[in-house]
C-alpha cells in the first residue's frame, strides 16, 4: 500500500502539554493498511495511549486532530477533520467531525494526526507547520469566542501561508459538555463534548501554517 498509493504522510505528532515535550513518530505501513488513516489511526493510537480508568477531562486523556486518507489529492469527496478522545459525556469513545479547510492543514505540515496528552500550567495554543512544533502562550486569546480568537490567531501568525486555527470558546474553557472545536469563523466540530476536552487541558487553539505538498499515486487517474 505504501509505496503505491502514498497520500498519507507515514507520521504522526504527540504532544505533552505537562512537561511541554513535542516529538513525532513514524507509523508503520501495516497501520495503513489496516486502519487506513482519519478515525481508524486516531481510534489506534487512543487505544495504545489512553490508560483504563482515565479521566476523561483529566491529563491523561488524549485529544487527537486526524486527517483523512485521501485528504490533500484532487479527490473531491473527501476533507473533513476529525477529533477524538475519551469522550467526558459517556466515558467512552469520542469523535467529532467537521468541514473547511484545516485537514488538508494536518498534512501539510506533514503529518497525519496530532495527538495532545496533559494539561498545560496556563492558557496556551499549539503552533505546527512543517519544521516543527511550539507551545505558546495563549492568555491574551483566553476568555475570548472562537472567532474573535480564531482572527487574532491567524493575524499575529500569518507569513508565507494564511494559517488555519482549531480553537474554543468559552464553553470550552468553561467545561461545558456541548461544547465543540470551531474552524473558518463557526464550523464546528460537535459532538463528544471535544471542546470540554481540549478546554480541561487550557488549550485554546492549534495553529497550522504547513506548506508542505501532499504526494499521491497516479495523478491522471485522481
Amino acid at each position: 500500500m505504501g509505496p503505491t498509493l502514498k497520500g498519507y504522510r507515514g507520521k504522526v505528532l504527540f504532544v505533552d502539554l505537562s512537561t511541554s515535550k513535542i516529538r513525532s513518530e513514524a507509523i508503520p505501513d501495516v497501520i495503513y493498511e489496516k486502519f487506513l488513516a482519519g478515525v481508524g489511526l486516531g481510534a489506534y493510537l487512543l487505544y495504545r495511549h489512553i490508560p483504563a480508568g482515565a479521566d476523561p477531562l483529566g491529563p491523561e486523556n488524549m485529544l487527537g486532530f486526524v486527517s483523512g486518507l485521501l485528504t490533500g489529492t484532487p479527490d473531491f469527496e473527501t476533507g473533513r477533520w476529525m477529533v477524538v478522545c475519551k469522550s467526558p459525556l459517556t466515558g467512552g469513545w469520542g469523535d467529532a467531525n467537521c468541514g473547511g479547510t484545516f485537514s488538508p492543514a494536518i498534512k501539510q505540515c506533514g503529518f497525519d494526526g496530532i495527538f495532545i496528552n496533559g494539561v498545560a500550567s496556563g492558557p496556551v495554543y499549539l503552533f505546527v507547520d512543517e519544521q516543527g512544533a511550539e507551545i505558546r502562550p495563549a492568555s491574551h486569546v483566553w476568555g475570548l469566542d472562537s472567532v474573535e480568537a480564531e482572527e487574532i490567531l491567524k493575524k499575529e501568525n500569518s507569513g508565507t501561508k494564511n494559517p488555519q486555527v482549531a480553537v474554543i470558546g468559552q464553553a470550552g474553557e468553561k467545561l461545558s459538555l456541548i461544547s465543540g472545536i470551531c474552524n473558518d469563523g463557526g464550523r464546528i466540530a460537535a459532538r463528544s463534548g471535544v471542546g470540554a476536552v481540549m478546554g480541561s487541558k487550557r488549550l485554546k487553539a492549534v495553529v497550522l501554517a504547513g506548506t508542505s505538498p501532499v504526494d499521491y499515486h497516479d495523478p491522471d487517474g485522481m
